[in-house]
Protein backbone atom coordinates (compact mmCIF):
# COMPACT_ATOMS: atom_id res chain seq x y z
CA UNK A 1 0.00 0.00 0.00
CA UNK A 2 3.18 1.86 0.00
CA UNK A 3 4.66 4.16 3.36
CA UNK A 4 4.15 7.35 4.14
CA UNK A 5 6.69 7.72 6.48
CA UNK A 6 10.35 6.00 7.24
CA UNK A 7 12.59 6.49 10.14
CA UNK A 8 16.10 4.59 10.57
CA UNK A 9 16.52 3.09 13.84
CA UNK A 10 17.68 3.45 16.52
CA UNK A 11 14.85 6.40 16.76
CA UNK A 12 13.86 9.34 19.61
CA UNK A 13 10.42 8.73 21.10
CA UNK A 14 9.52 12.01 20.34
CA UNK A 15 10.07 11.97 17.08
CA UNK A 16 8.66 8.37 16.26
CA UNK A 17 5.05 10.25 17.97
CA UNK A 18 5.39 13.29 16.43
CA UNK A 19 5.28 11.23 12.78
CA UNK A 20 2.49 8.74 14.15
CA UNK A 21 0.54 12.54 15.14
CA UNK A 22 1.10 13.65 11.19
CA UNK A 23 -0.08 10.71 9.99
CA UNK A 24 -3.21 10.71 11.56
CA UNK A 25 -3.91 13.73 11.10
CA UNK A 26 -3.72 13.48 7.20
CA UNK A 27 -6.16 10.65 7.69
CA UNK A 28 -8.69 11.17 10.02
CA UNK A 29 -12.08 12.21 8.71
CA UNK A 30 -11.62 10.44 5.16
CA UNK A 31 -14.87 9.95 4.29
CA UNK A 32 -14.14 8.91 0.71
CA UNK A 33 -13.26 5.70 1.74
CA UNK A 34 -15.56 2.80 1.88
CA UNK A 35 -15.04 -0.56 3.88
CA UNK A 36 -16.03 -3.84 2.30
CA UNK A 37 -15.58 -7.75 4.51
CA UNK A 38 -11.74 -7.68 2.88
CA UNK A 39 -11.17 -4.71 0.94
CA UNK A 40 -11.25 -0.89 1.28
CA UNK A 41 -12.31 1.16 -1.85
CA UNK A 42 -11.32 5.18 -1.92
CA UNK A 43 -14.41 6.73 -4.08
CA UNK A 44 -12.50 9.16 -5.53
CA UNK A 45 -9.76 7.95 -6.89
CA UNK A 46 -11.34 3.87 -7.35
CA UNK A 47 -8.41 2.78 -5.75
CA UNK A 48 -9.42 -1.20 -4.27
CA UNK A 49 -7.18 -2.02 -1.51
CA UNK A 50 -7.62 -5.51 -1.34
CA UNK A 51 -5.33 -8.65 -0.15
CA UNK A 52 -2.03 -6.23 0.32
CA UNK A 53 -2.23 -4.57 -3.01
CA UNK A 54 -4.02 -2.02 -4.68
CA UNK A 55 -5.82 -1.87 -7.78
CA UNK A 56 -7.21 1.11 -9.55
CA UNK A 57 -10.29 0.33 -11.54
CA UNK A 58 -11.33 2.12 -14.82
CA UNK A 59 -13.77 4.69 -13.75
CA UNK A 60 -17.11 3.08 -14.56
CA UNK A 61 -16.00 -0.08 -12.38
CA UNK A 62 -15.31 1.72 -10.35
CA UNK A 63 -18.49 4.07 -10.44
CA UNK A 64 -20.65 0.64 -10.28
CA UNK A 65 -18.75 -0.85 -7.63
CA UNK A 66 -19.69 2.01 -5.13
CA UNK A 67 -23.25 2.06 -6.04
CA UNK A 68 -23.47 -1.62 -5.07
CA UNK A 69 -21.47 -0.92 -1.95
CA UNK A 70 -23.93 1.75 -0.57
CA UNK A 71 -27.05 0.00 -1.12
CA UNK A 72 -25.72 -2.90 1.24
CA UNK A 73 -27.14 -5.66 1.08
CA UNK A 74 -30.26 -4.18 -0.91
CA UNK A 75 -31.33 -4.43 -4.18
CA UNK A 76 -30.07 -1.60 -6.69
CA UNK A 77 -32.24 -0.85 -9.59
CA UNK A 78 -30.73 -0.40 -12.78
CA UNK A 79 -32.27 3.22 -12.88
CA UNK A 80 -30.33 3.58 -9.89
CA UNK A 81 -26.65 2.15 -11.62
CA UNK A 82 -27.15 3.82 -14.72
CA UNK A 83 -27.46 7.53 -12.73
CA UNK A 84 -23.93 6.72 -11.09
CA UNK A 85 -22.94 5.69 -14.35
CA UNK A 86 -23.88 8.51 -16.57
CA UNK A 87 -26.27 10.72 -14.42
CA UNK A 88 -29.10 10.21 -16.39
CA UNK A 89 -31.87 7.30 -16.77
CA UNK A 90 -32.84 8.38 -20.02
CA UNK A 91 -32.54 6.12 -22.71
CA UNK A 92 -29.26 3.86 -22.19
CA UNK A 93 -28.95 0.87 -24.10
CA UNK A 94 -29.20 -2.11 -21.40
CA UNK A 95 -26.43 -3.79 -23.25
CA UNK A 96 -23.91 -0.90 -22.32
CA UNK A 97 -24.93 -1.44 -18.85
CA UNK A 98 -24.42 -5.51 -19.07
CA UNK A 99 -20.86 -4.79 -20.19
CA UNK A 100 -19.91 -2.68 -17.71
CA UNK A 101 -21.42 -4.61 -15.38
CA UNK A 102 -19.45 -8.05 -16.62
CA UNK A 103 -16.28 -6.05 -16.63
CA UNK A 104 -16.77 -5.62 -12.90
CA UNK A 105 -17.26 -9.37 -11.95
CA UNK A 106 -14.39 -10.35 -14.28
CA UNK A 107 -12.22 -7.71 -12.08
CA UNK A 108 -13.83 -9.37 -8.58
CA UNK A 109 -12.99 -12.70 -9.79
CA UNK A 110 -9.41 -11.89 -10.93
CA UNK A 111 -8.74 -10.24 -7.30
CA UNK A 112 -10.43 -13.32 -5.41
CA UNK A 113 -13.17 -10.68 -3.57
CA UNK A 114 -15.60 -12.30 -1.47
CA UNK A 115 -19.04 -10.98 -2.73
CA UNK A 116 -20.13 -11.21 -6.15
CA UNK A 117 -23.17 -9.85 -7.99
CA UNK A 118 -26.47 -11.21 -8.35
CA UNK A 119 -29.11 -10.13 -10.92
CA UNK A 120 -32.41 -10.15 -9.86
CA UNK A 121 -34.37 -10.86 -12.96
CA UNK A 122 -36.20 -7.09 -14.13
CA UNK A 123 -35.81 -5.32 -11.15
CA UNK A 124 -31.31 -4.51 -10.62
CA UNK A 125 -28.21 -5.94 -8.75
CA UNK A 126 -27.18 -6.76 -5.13
CA UNK A 127 -23.87 -7.79 -3.95
CA UNK A 128 -24.02 -11.36 -1.93
CA UNK A 129 -21.29 -13.22 0.13
CA UNK A 130 -19.67 -16.06 -2.30
CA UNK A 131 -20.46 -18.82 -0.83
CA UNK A 132 -17.24 -21.53 -1.04
CA UNK A 133 -18.26 -24.95 -1.37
Amino acid sequence: MGADEYLTKPCRKDRLLARVSNILKRYEGRTNLIEGPDFLLDQQTYTLYIHNTSVVLPKNQGKLLVALLSGGDALVTTEQLCMALWGTTEYIDENALQVNLTRLKKTMSALEMKQRIVAVRGMGYRLEAEVSL
